[in-house]
């Protein structure tokens, strides 16, 4: 049956080059497994967040929520910069300085972690043994989770999607999984919490040995130099970029309640799944853009980003008119949640932003990075410390609409202001 609707479908990807300028057979192919592994990501990720709402009280559900951005606030004084430029190097063939680049981050997330042990010290002097033994968690297990964590992009980079979505799979089906099990046996946040890093930790550092066994890898310094330069730059950035994406929740966690930051984090997490999907098609657009020339590059974004916000509308509207259902038959003790989802999911059609940080990254523009990414997380940081504390739950979300909005106005703007200075060139 297969072989019958083949020709036909490839047919039907050629014609469609016409109007798309892009090669659909790749495309089509990249992204089939690409949202295999996304769906396989939402079903593992759907089954733990519903047992999550139903087994769990709202408040031990926001204790665990508030612990998981602390992990990421940590994470992001990390070299995580480092994750992109690997990309880049893998794209461009250079694979023997991932062990070399791996170690670097590894030791630059040291200090983060001593950061998180001093304040599970605190915690633990402060008789909050349960807050105490969660930051003792993230501290033993960031710098090895952080250096492992950059390899992350390398698969897709070197355009083998379907390989990565097959060594994909463990990693997002036995920590799930694993977790899963714990919910079912003890309702304590601290051994969820343990089941949680200790499960990633594993199977990532099984997927990575694999990774170097199977690409041949051999160690190398050169153009390591180079990587961990420009790695080092896009991490100052991204200090900004992954804190702003915790901040929000930490202050409902400080300012309100665990139930508030509950009820946000339910609210958000399918908004994000979906936002996921559509970065599906910047994880194939990266080494295209990092393989051409810079005027052919900025040639193809303004197409990319109108065809992105065609789909980016209809996912939204799709969103709006279902997810009062997903959540009256999945989470019915957290419908509040469903307004505050409805209004989030409009962040989804300021998506297409991302193709224009996508040719920058892919072409290291720096600077054009670097204006935009500081100017909107300062903004990001103001309008939620400005919201949150007395707004509450809404104040999040108003805080989250208003800097998306602002950075997606920003990327349009400093992409066309380079696009015509290279064009006067």
């Amino acid at each position: 049956m297969f072989e019958r609707i083949k020709a036909p479908l490839y047919r039907l990807l050629r014609w469609s080059e016409r109007h798309t300028k892009t090669d659909m057979v790749h495309f089509f192919s990249a992204n089939f497994w690409l949202n295999i592994s996304r769906v396989i990501a939402i079903g593992s990720g759907m089954a733990l967040t519903v047992a999550f709402a139903n087994l769990l009280t709202p408040e031990s559900f926001g204790t665990y929520k508030y612990v998981l951005a602390a992990a990421g606030l940590v994470a992001a004084f990390s070299a995580n910069g480092l994750m992109l430029s690997l990309s880049r190097a893998a794209a461009q063939g250079n694979l023997n300085i991932i062990p070399t680049v791996v170690r670097t981050a590894t030791l630059w997330s040291i200090p983060a972690s001593i950061g998180a042990l001093s304040i599970s010290l605190w915690y633990f002097t402060n008789s909050n043994t349960e807050l105490g033994f969660a930051f003792l968690l993230i501290a033993f297990t960031n710098s090895i989770s952080n250096g492992i964590g950059i390899t992350k992009g390398v698969w897709q980079a070197r355009g083998e999607y379907k390989l990565a979505t097959i060594v994909g799979l463990p990693k997002m089906i036995l920590p799930a999984a694993i977790v899963l099990l714990t919910i079912l046996l003890t309702k304590s946040v601290v051994w969820i919490l343990l089941a949680y890093f200790l499960s990633n930790l594993l199977v990532s550092w099984v997927s990575y040995i694999f990774m170097l066994r199977h690409m041949r890898v051999r160690s190398s310094t050169e153009g390591a130099k180079e990587a961990i330069d420009y790695g080092q730059k896009v991490s100052i950035l991204g200090i900004f970029q992954l804190a702003s994406a915790q901040i929000d929740q930490l202050l409902l966690w400080h300012f309100s309640t665990p139930v508030a930051l509950a009820t946000y984090a339910l609210a958000m997490t399918p908004v994000n799944e979906v936002r996921n999907l559509l970065g599906n098609f910047l994880t194939v657009l990266f080494p295209k853009l990092a393989t051409k020339t810079k005027e052919e590059a900025y040639r193809t974004v303004p197409l990319r980003m109108k065809q992105m916000f065609i789909v980016a509308a209809v996912l939204t509207v799709i969103y709006i008119l279902l997810i009062p259902f997903l959540f009256k038959y999945l989470f019915p003790k957290y419908l509040e949640s469903v307004l505050v989802s409805q209004v989030l999911a409009l962040i989804i059609l300021f998506q297409p932003r991302a193709i224009v940080d996508t040719l920058f990254a892919a072409h290291a523009e720096m600077g054009n990075r670097l204006k935009i990414l500081t100017i909107s997380q300062v903004i990001d940081f103001a309008l939620a410390l400005a919201l949150v504390p007395f707004f509450g739950l809404w104040g999040v979300v108003w805080a989250t609409l208003l800097s998306e909005g602002i950075s997606a106005l920003m990327f349009i703007l400093v992409y066309l202001q380079a696009s015509k200075k290279l064009r006067s060139q």
